[in-house]
């Protein structure tokens, strides 16, 4: 028997979890994309794959090798139907979540990262190893065949069309990739294949594969079904409340991971602190007074020359998520982009 790699054991275990998305436009034409599935029956795909489009099909083509916990057997391939959804998230984001059907024969579940663009550092993630699966069409085939490509992540950017941090895998893209995912070598997914970057009418295959980072579909799916990463809450396990970091075009930064004001909120049910900073003296001032009339504030100065506030009273996570927006609101007014962000859903939803 042939030694599998762990990137072909990764495959196997993650190849029963998506799925081909066949699609018939106004036209009449017919197409193809990917989605996969992250548990409880919720499927992430792309947006421009199933919006405006009628869904002829979805139907997974491998086994689908279930863990132990799951009762360990292999089950054959099978066809979904759609019980709640598509959903779509903001127009500017090319992501979308649905739900099937599964009975009572378990589907196995590909694992999401947890990481946000506000944790991302401007190296990170860079010359990662990945693995995407997806559905592009291969001539003369007479069925869907799910196609596999390893790659690495080559560059981690910002587009003009979208919010959210793209990357910029080294695998060809091709129409049909579109929905699939992008796993690293543990099997988790870092994001969603959602386009090709090139210029005019060029071809597909000679633009940059574009993969979405993962955090807009693990938000949406919170949102539209409760979904959780872990520990039963919507959304991800962690202990920001509220965060984002902003840049004031006037700089003309050479970098888009060069910010000129944050705002970050801690809250861990125990400890709870807020720490704002601006390189506009007077305008950190005004992003504090309005923290403050949201929710009074006591300044801490730290050993290390840092700055960190503490609630006066003990107020609420929506109260504290409200501070953070009002804060973000005065950078916004004041010219500065908010180029990444991190809210809690599973807190807000818990201390509501």
């Amino acid at each position: 028997m042939v030694e599998k790699s762990a990137f072909q054991e990764t495959y196997v275990r993650a190849a029963g979890a998506v799925a081909f998305v066949a699609v018939i436009d106004a036209s009449g034409h017919e197409g193809i994309g990917t989605a996969f599935h992250i548990g409880d029956g919720i499927f992430v795909t792309a947006r421009h794959v199933v919006d405006g489009v009628t869904v002829k099909e979805i139907a997974t083509t491998k086994s689908a090798h279930l863990t132990e916990e799951a009762g360990g057997k292999a089950g054959p391939p099978r066809r979904l139907n759609v019980i709640d959804g598509p959903y779509f998230g903001r127009d500017d984001l090319d992501v979308a979540v649905f739900r099937v059907n599964l009975g009572d024969t378990p589907l196995p579940a590909i694992t999401v990262s947890q990481h946000t663009d506000y944790s991302l550092g401007e190296n990170d993630l860079v010359l990662s190893d990945i693995l995407v699966i997806g559905y592009p069409p291969i001539p003369f085939t007479t069925v869907p065949n799910q196609v596999v490509t390893l790659g690495q992540i080559n560059a981690v950017v910002r587009v003009r069309h979208s919010p959210v941090l793209h990357f910029i895998a080294s695998a060809m893209a091709r129409g049909g990739f579109s929905g699939g995912v992008a796993l690293d070598q543990s099997g988790t997914a870092l994001a969603l294949v959602t386009e090709s970057l090139g210029q005019g009418d060029m071809p597909v295959e000679t633009g940059y594969m574009s993969l979405l980072s993962i955090e807009p579909a693990v938000d949406l799916a919170a949102e539209k079904f409760g979904f959780g990463v872990e520990s039963g809450y919507p959304g991800r396990y962690t202990d920001t409340l509220f965060a984002a970091k902003f840049s004031d075009p006037s700089s003309r930064s050479l970098s888009s991971f060069i910010y000129d004001a944050s705002l970050y909120v801690y809250d861990d049910d125990r400890d709870v602190f807020v720490e704002i900073n601006c390189a506009d003296e007077t305008l950190l001032a005004e992003a504090v007074a309005t923290f403050h009339a949201v929710t009074p504030l006591t300044r801490h100065d730290v050993v290390d020359g840092s700055v960190l506030y503490t609630p006066d009273e003990n107020p609420s996570a929506k109260l504290l998520a409200a501070g953070g927006e009002a804060v973000a609101a005065v950078f916004e007014r004041a010219g500065y982009k908010r180029m990444a962000s991190e809210r809690s859903q599973w807190q807000l939803k818990r201390k509501a």
